[in-house]
C-alpha cells in the first residue's frame, strides 16, 4: 500500500500544472560487473528545492526519497538489501545479478518542474583465462608457418580481440596468420588482447619460440654449416690416419730388409744334436740361397762341425754359423 500512496503523490505533484523537463533524452550507459557493485549518479538543480526522488527500474518504482525530511522508502522489497542511496542521493545497487539489467530512471520533483534522468544498466562478468593456441608448419621454402588463436573461458560476454606487434594495433580478429623465417634471425612478438566492457586481458607469444617444434629454435642454416664443419674436420682427420698408416708400412718394410741377414743364418740351421760327452755334433745344412763363406765346401751339401764344450748344469743349444769351427772352454 506504501508504494501505491507515493505514487499517488507523485501524480498529485505532476497533476497541479507543474511542467516536466527532460534532462537527456539519451540514456546514460552504465556497466556493472556480476557480483559486484555500481553506482546510478544523479544529478540535481543547485537552485532548485527538490520535494521529492524517485528511483525506477523498467518503469516500476524501487526507492522513494524525501530530501527535506532525510527519509527514504524501498518500494521494492525483495531488494531491501541491495538498494542503497549515496552522496547526492545517487542510487548504488550492490551484488549485481543478470536480473537487475535493464532501464533506469530517477525522477526529481521540485516546486516548480519534475526533472529526470535515464540510465541503461549492462552488467557483465570479468573476463579470464585468456589462452592463445597454435599451430605451426613448415613451407616448401622452409618458413614456419604460424595459426594463432585467442579464447577466453567466458566469450559470450561481449568479447572482443585484438592483436598488437611492438605496441601498435595489427590485427582486430581472433585468429592470426603469420609466417616466421629463420635465415632473419629475427623474433617478433606478438601480442593478443582480450576485452569486454568492464576487464581485459593480454597474451604474449613470439613466432620463433612457437616455431622451435618445426625448425631449430635458433637457426636451421647454422646447423647445416655445423654439419659442413664436421664433415670437412672428419676428412681431414681420416687423411691424416692414412698417411700416417702408409709410414708406418714404409718403416716395416725398410727394418724387415735390414734383419735378413740374421734370419738367414737362423733358417740355415736344420738341427743340432748334443752327446752325452765333451764332443758336440752338429750337422748344418745350407740353403739354395748364395751365401758367402769364409772358405769353399766341395761337393758337400753338408757340413759337420765338433766342438769340445764343457756341459754346464743346464744344456743350452749351440747355434753355429755354416763351415766355422768353434772351441768353447
Amino acid at each position: 500500500m506504501t508504494w501505491l500512496f507515493l505514487s499517488l503523490m507523485l501524480v498529485f505533484y505532476v497533476g497541479l500544472g507543474n511542467s516536466v523537463s527532460e534532462a537527456s533524452s539519451t540514456p546514460l550507459v552504465v556497466n556493472g560487473v556480476l557480483g559486484e557493485s555500481v553506482t546510478l549518479p544523479s544529478k540535481f538543480p543547485v537552485k532548485e528545492n527538490i520535494s521529492s526522488i524517485t528511483w525506477l527500474h523498467n518503469g516500476n518504482s524501487v526507492i522513494f526519497i524525501w530530501p527535506k525530511e532525510a527519509k527514504l522508502q524501498v518500494t521494492a522489497p525483495k531488494r531491501k538489501d541491495q538498494l542503497n542511496v549515496i552522496k547526492s542521493y545517487s542510487l548504488q545497487l550492490n551484488n549485481l545479478t543478470m536480473a537487475d539489467v535493464g532501464h533506469y530512471r530517477a525522477q526529481i520533483t521540485t516546486s516548480t518542474s519534475s526533472l529526470y534522468t535515464d540510465y541503461n544498466l549492462q552488467i557483465f562478468r570479468r573476463l579470464s583465462n585468456l589462452q592463445v593456441a597454435h599451430h605451426t608448419k613448415r613451407s616448401e621454402n622452409n618458413t614456419c608457418e604460424i595459426q594463432l588463436t585467442c579464447s577466453v573461458e567466458n566469450p559470450n560476454d561481449n568479447v572482443s580481440f585484438r592483436w598488437q606487434v611492438a605496441g601498435n594495433p595489427f590485427h582486430s580478429e581472433a585468429n592470426l596468420s603469420v609466417s616466421w623465417d629463420p635465415k632473419s634471425l629475427s623474433e617478433e612478438t606478438y601480442t593478443c588482447i582480450a576485452e569486454n566492457p568492464v576487464s581485459n586481458l593480454s597474451f604474449s607469444v613470439s613466432d620463433k619460440s612457437v616455431c622451435k617444434g618445426v625448425i631449430n629454435g635458433k637457426n636451421e642454416y647454422l646447423d647445416i654449416r655445423w654439419i659442413i664443419i664436421v664433415v670437412v674436420l672428419t676428412c681431414i682427420f681420416f687423411c691424416i690416419l692414412i698417411f700416417v698408416q702408409r709410414k708406418k708400412v714404409g718403416f716395416f718394410q725398410f727394418s724387415t730388409q735390414e734383419t735378413q741377414c740374421p734370419a738367414e743364418t737362423v733358417c740355415n740351421l736344420e738341427y743340432a744334436s748334443f752327446s752325452s760327452g765333451n764332443t758336440v755334433y752338429a750337422q748344418v745344412t745350407h740353403s739354395n740361397r748364395e751365401t758367402k763363406l769364409s772358405k769353399p765346401v766341395k761337393n758337400d751339401d753338408s757340413t759337420t762341425i765338433y766342438s769340445e764344450v764343457h756341459h754346464p748344469q743346464e744344456r743350452k743349444p749351440i747355434y753355429s754359423r755354416t763351415s766355422a769351427h768353434h772351441n768353447v772352454v
